[in-house]
């Protein structure tokens, strides 16, 4: 029967579904026991108050099977021990298996104190002591029916261990999946503070360089200076759509975000921009398109070591990239004009990547650099502190070891 099995779960809060097998098993202990006892009753000459409180018993099982709230199956469950106990002598100990089912419900119902269930178990068994007592029935008898009453309350508890353990295990997912959707949303926040941080910052130099070649007359220039900036403007569009698709995957607001994209993409311009002002997007970051759109900006750089980074996996390639454009969006916010040093320098198992430059006055960190290379999962650090009259961005990475065999063979 269930109270063996584990598998019913009509009382637990919430009223979750059952089985099929467990609905099955019930029935088939309601019918039997339902059987034994009429067929007893008929041979043994039942009186009437034996065969109303057998009925009752029964049919709060019956009810239990049916019933979906935790009030229902707390009654259900306290008619089956009351009046299964007291006929549990009459019926030569056929009625426990009722008053053991009762003793189970409440066990496991995580709405009342877990001692409850014994408490009840012991009352049925003080009920059953003196039944048998009137009846001259033997200690045996009482030891025997104490056993499986006894046996109920562990079963309940166990069923409610299981039960509470189901349930953390549920608020654990739960937990999990928060903690998953504020770290894509982080992420996301990160990525577009980047995008900001260099489109726009850009653009702003490239309008300033366009206002000044107007006021020079070099209109030609001008010409040039403000198509890369649509360029840089239609890049930015590009790269903040894909951070908010990497936190929204809807079909519908993709296809809004390309048609926004297109519009700008679009638009007509007397000559293409250079590309190398632009920063790599997509699946291929690199660091020379950075360094190219910092010069195009107007900005001085001296670069040492493989800027491609070939030692290096995808993932950490990317994450690289998106600390050095942070790191030279604000060297050309908080020391404009002064040069940039970018240092790629392989050491046994892993690649540093440095970024300094001359301070114009304090310090100035960049936004979640620690969070992104900790997503990373290896090892991977990076620090950002002032050193005597500069700041310097430092990160640490392992190499990539197919990378690393492919450059051996």
């Amino acid at each position: 029967m269930t109270l063996l099995t584990g598998k019913d779960e009509t009382d637990l809060p919430g009223g979750r579904s059952r089985s099929g097998a467990a609905w099955g098993l019930n029935g088939l202990g309601i019918a039997i026991v339902a059987f034994w006892f009429v067929r007893n009753g008929v041979l043994l000459h039942h009186p009437a108050w034996v065969w109303v409180l057998g009925a009752v018993a029964l049919a709060a099982w019956a009810l239990r099977e049916f019933g979906r709230t935790p009030r229902v199956l707390l009654v259900a469950g306290v008619v089956m021990i009351a009046a299964g106990s007291v006929i549990v002598v009459p019926t030569d100990s056929l009625m426990i298996v009722p008053v053991i089912v009762g003793i189970v419900l409440l066990g496991a119902n995580l709405r009342i104190p877990v001692w409850t269930s014994a408490v009840a178990a012991l009352a049925a068994i003080v009920v059953i002591a003196v039944s048998a007592s009137i009846a001259h029935a033997s200690v045996q008898f009482v030891l025997g029916t104490s056993g499986g009453l006894l046996l109920g309350v562990l079963i309940g508890f166990s069923r409610r261990q299981f039960r509470i353990a189901a349930d953390r295990a549920r608020a654990a997912e739960r937990e999990q999946q928060r903690a998953e959707l504020l770290a894509d949303r982080s992420r996301a926040a990160r990525d577009i503070h980047d995008v900001l941080a260099h489109s726009l910052g850009g653009l702003v130099l490239q309008l300033d360089a366009v206002e000044a070649l107007l006021e020079a007359g070099r209109v030609d220039d001008a010409t040039r200076r403000a198509a890369e900036a649509r360029a840089l403007a239609a890049d930015g569009l590009a790269e903040a759509r894909r951070a908010v698709h990497a936190l929204r995957d809807d079909a519908g607001a993709d296809a809004g975000t390309d048609a926004v994209t297109d519009a700008v993409t679009d638009v007509p311009s007397p000559a293409e921009p250079s590309r190398a002002s632009r920063p790599a997007t997509g699946d291929a970051p690199d660091l020379d398109a950075l360094v190219a759109a910092h010069r195009s900006f107007g900005g001085e750089i001296v670069t040492q070591g493989d800027t491609a980074l070939t030692a290096l996996d995808a993932a950490h390639r990317a994450a690289v990239v998106q600390v050095v454009r942070e790191a030279l969006s604000n060297a050309r916010r908080h020391a404009p004009g002064r040069p940039v040093s970018l240092s790629v320098i392989r050491d046994g198992d892993a690649v540093d990547v440095v970024v300094a430059n001359p301070l114009s006055g304090g310090g100035h960190g960049l936004l979640g650099m620690r969070e992104r290379f900790a997503e990373l999962g290896s090892g991977a650090a990076v620090e950002a502190d002032r050193s005597d009259d500069e700041f310097v961005v430092a990160m640490h990475l392992p190499v990539d070891r197919l990378a690393a065999r492919g450059d051996r063979s």
